[in-house]
């Protein structure tokens, strides 16, 4: 089934533009229990590939992905929001262990054998090696196209524990003292030594950076801080450590690539990690970014050195999450900047950014806007306090 009315014209508009396009399936908020209950018996396997088959065949699909999160996941139940002061519960009875890890490769087996060798099957698969165990990623890649390795969200402040400033999605593990020890490399090597096919591996690459709330700071430029509640997040999550919800994402802790822009904070490229740090000492230049924000993102230069990364392993590739986040009018009107540049790179043409997308600005409508090319931060704000504007 389809949720939305136009889903269907959708998906055939997409499909006719030409690209190969794939049907995604489960997600953080869909139960875990539900996959764990399908994969369980000969039966319930057959049901749903049957059922797979028939939608993707009807809708022009390539083939599909699938988005356990995770085999042997505990109980729980996930606030989801509807508005600010609207949640909604979804329980999950999780699923069981070691019966899923079994039953995914099994069910993974049919699954290739019902859609035929060329019909496109991905999995999204886990950053931890406790999870990637649980998935017998070995065994299951030999059935599917590749895994999509959701190696982002290493650190996160929207939980109860969530205080430490770590990187979201660092290329190599930080050696500051208190900083979550893991990090893309460490994923993508436990894969590779686990016996997953280089070619079966896409990396994943946010397009949103984690933010935090400590106003004051005079050492921001570096990871293992502990961060305040800052208390402008809604219900179950205002007493977390994630800061003040980006205006356009409106998720707790969680500013996309483009609000990070239009902030214009000051920002600081880690070389140890690959990716960037961004502070606003004084309120962002968006007129809605909190003084006291920290962010820990991946600009233009960490995303060059991700898929650069990549390329240098001879992976399958790099996927992103997600484009809704890019830049869609830059202050000369580019659009979906950090796309295109992934592009650029993957097919050669496309020379090592420098800095941060913050380190240089211009002013439009009155505002100083980071973007490349552009001058110091003191002299546009001085430019544009004066009324004039350039691009």
């Amino acid at each position: 089934m389809t949720l939305e009315k136009n889903d269907p014209s959708s998906i055939s508009t997409l499909v006719s533009q030409g690209p190969k396009v794939i049907a995604s399936i489960g997600g953080w908020n869909f139960p875990s229990s539900y996959f764990s209950k399908m994969v369980a018996s000969s039966e319930s396997r057959q049901k749903f590939i049957s059922s797979a088959k028939s939608f993707l065949s009807q809708h022009g699909f390539a083939g599909i992905d699938l988005d356990w999160e995770f085999p042997c996941s505990p109980k729980r139940s996930d606030p989801v929001k509807i508005t600010c002061d609207k949640f909604r519960n979804v329980e999950d009875a999780g699923g069981n262990c070691p019966a899923d890890t079994q039953n995914l490769v099994q069910f993974l087996k049919e699954l290739r054998a019902g859609l035929g060798d060329d019909m496109h099957i991905s999995v999204a698969s886990q950053a931890a090696e406790k999870h990637w165990t649980q998935m017998d990623i070995a065994n299951a890649a030999k059935y599917i196209t590749h895994f999509n390795v959701m190696n982002y969200d290493y650190a996160v402040p929207d939980i109860a524990d969530g205080a430490t400033m770590s990187p979201n999605a660092p290329l190599y593990t930080p050696s500051a003292s208190g900083a979550l020890q893991m990090s893309i490399n460490y994923t993508i090597s436990g894969y590779l030594a686990a016996g997953v096919p280089k070619e079966k591996i896409m990396v994943g690459i946010p397009f949103y950076g984690h933010t935090w709330y400590q106003p004051g700071m005079s050492e921001w430029q570096k990871f293992g801080g502990k961060g305040q509640v800052q208390g402008q997040c809604c219900g179950p999550f205002k007493n977390t450590f994630g800061a003040k919800p980006g205006k356009g994402c409106a998720q707790c802790g969680v500013m996309m690539y483009s609000e990070i822009q239009a902030a214009a904070c000051d920002t600081q490229y880690d070389d140890e990690t690959k990716s960037d740090i961004a502070y606003c000492s004084s309120a962002g230049k968006d007129s809605y970014t909190e003084a006291g924000t920290w962010v820990s993102y991946n600009g233009k230069k960490s995303i060059h050195e991700i898929t650069q990364y990549a390329m240098d392993k001879d992976l399958a590739g790099v996927f992103i999450f997600d484009t809704s986040m890019d830049t869609l009018a830059g202050a000369n009107g580019e659009s979906f900047e950090l796309m295109n540049q992934i592009a650029d790179d993957l097919a050669g043409s496309s020379p090592a950014p420098g800095p941060g997308p913050a380190s240089t600005y211009k002013c439009v409508a009155g505002q100083c806007v980071s973007a490349a090319g552009g001058i110091d931060k003191a002299t546009c704000e001085a430019v544009c306090s004066s009324a004039l504007s350039f691009v």
